[in-house]
């Protein structure tokens, strides 16, 4: 897919997730309008760097045909 077929995500927030070992990770939500999708990172070290996470929020964004502003993403620790 290229830039002019994809779809415009609002933003999103890449925040750590800690509360059981169920769901130990990083997880992406994507804001697209009214709706948030998320997407798990298990594998992610809890020290990963914001670069990194940014580029994984981008990343789970274009696998799913939305354009995401890496301007637009927050890391939350």
């Amino acid at each position: 897919m290229t830039s002019a077929q994809l779809a415009p995500a609002g933003s999103a927030e890449v925040v750590w997730q800690d509360r059981d070992k169920k769901h130990k990770g990083w997880t992406v939500h994507l804001h697209v309008g009214e709706e948030v999708i998320k997407y798990p990172h298990p594998d992610s070290d809890r020290d990963t760097g914001d670069a990194e996470l940014v580029s994984l929020a981008v990343a789970d964004a274009r696998d799913d045909g939305y354009e995401l502003n890496p301007a637009a993403v927050k890391v939350t620790r």
